[in-house]
């Protein structure tokens, strides 16, 4: 792979600096924010997400209570959507009209006349079973295990199979939609089903193949979206897996853990997905096979992947990037490697709790024992500069992530 000019400037730099403390030598570069897409003046709208998203864990943990402190200590903030300008968000009664008949019927059985699979996802995504007998055919819904701002989660299983499942409830007036058009038709697209389904596939095909937890199937039932996902067994999220590996990870399984964000995040802005909430706790660890494989959950933030800036944000305070901080304005793809790069910092040793803000304040520093690869990786990734940060190609063709005796990343990016 040929490197980009970004990632040889941005390797010079953190090359020159290896030894010496990030913050003080890679300052956030002031410069005029480019338009928006969203409409008007951009303004600060936040949505902090709940830190319960364990709920794929296996250890059939009981319901929390509400959180009474936010992911960085701070204290809970009002939750309320952010949306683009084109977004538009239904009342309870205009969603559960989406369904495709009046009987409420299974959607995979509907007929179609889309001719691509953009079209077909967005035909699914408008629309959704309302049969309450259905559900309760197919599925056998257990205890909770997860429960926040977003709702409530439920272990269960599918009647058919026994396949685990995990079935997520969310308030029809948290559900956000939004109008496309695609190849000349509109839809309005319930948003966290459409770009699951454009991350992890069609309904119907292959469980589990998927870096993406795969979506079974989606009702609007008692005023609520209910959202039926496998439950991958013998998984963790990323934060419970931390904690009960003592804190931090081997250099090794902390690059393959890495290896296999990257790909998985090159995949889903290959399918127009941003997932603007890519944190420890939306991150399973799955230990099937002996070796660590990821799985990514919570796509209630995600938006379109596009080149433009974002002036709303949807995640969570604590990783947010620098840029949002000091431009008011942020884009996908910087945003994403930012991210990643907050996971790569926390999975490894002689690290704090990562912040943001205590990064770029040079409060928490980077481990100087780490090797020479993994600390330019992490310079890498949380350059503050979004424009001399690597990009997710530089970090995927990086040696330290592509080396010949590096365990490829299981299943389908």
């Amino acid at each position: 792979m040929r490197p980009s000019p970004t990632f040889l400037v941005a390797s010079a730099l953190i090359y020159g600096f290896l030894y010496s403390d990030v913050t003080t030598h890679l300052s956030l570069r002031k410069r005029k924010r480019t338009d928006s897409d969203d409409a008007g003046s951009p303004k600060k709208k936040i949505l902090i997400t709940s830190n319960d998203t364990s709920w794929y864990s296996m250890e059939d943990t009981v319901q929390r209570g509400k959180r009474k402190a936010s992911e960085d200590g701070e204290a809970p903030k009002k939750k309320f959507r952010c949306r683009d300008s084109t977004s538009t968000t239904k009342s309870s009664a205009e969603v559960r009209n989406t369904s495709s008949d009046g009987n409420g019927g299974d959607v995979e059985r509907q007929d179609s006349t889309s001719s691509t699979e953009e079209e077909r996802i967005y035909e699914l995504s408008s629309s959704a079973n309302t049969n309450k007998a259905d559900f309760r055919e197919k599925y056998c819904q257990l205890a909770p295990i997860g429960s926040g701002g977003f709702g409530s989660v439920y272990k269960g299983y599918r009647r058919s199979d026994r396949l685990p499942v995990a079935i997520k409830h969310i308030p029809c007036r948290k559900v956000m939609t939004e109008r496309v058009t695609c190849n000349g038709r509109e839809f309005s697209i319930i948003l966290e089903v459409a770009f699951m389904l454009k991350a992890a596939g069609l309904p119907g095909g292959p469980v589990g193949q998927s870096a993406v937890v795969s979506l079974l199937d989606w009702y609007i039932l008692d005023n609520k979206l209910i959202l039926v996902m496998e439950r991958p067994i013998l998984s963790r999220d990323l934060d419970t897996y931390l904690r009960i590996r003592g804190g931090s990870l081997g250099e090794l399984e902390a690059k393959m853990i890495l290896r296999q964000l990257v790909d998985a995040a090159i995949h889903m802005h290959s399918k127009g997905v941003f997932h603007r909430d890519i944190k420890l706790k939306n991150v399973l660890v799955q230990l099937d096979s002996g070796l660590p494989r990821v799985r990514i959950i919570d796509f209630g933030c995600a938006s379109f992947s596009t080149e433009t800036s974002f002036s709303s944000f949807c995640g969570t305070r604590a990783f947010f990037p620098p840029e949002w901080s000091e431009l008011d304005a942020y884009w996908a793809h910087p945003t994403t490697v930012w991210q990643l790069g907050a996971i790569f910092y926390s999975l490894l040793s002689g690290h704090p709790r990562f912040t943001t803000s205590d990064f770029v304040g040079n409060h928490i520093p980077i481990n100087s024992a780490l090797s020479s690869d993994v600390k330019v990786l992490l310079y890498m990734c949380l350059v503050s500069d979004p424009c001399m940060r690597a990009t997710l190609g530089d970090l995927q063709g990086h040696p330290a992530l592509s080396g010949t005796n590096f365990p490829s990343a299981p299943g389908r990016m």
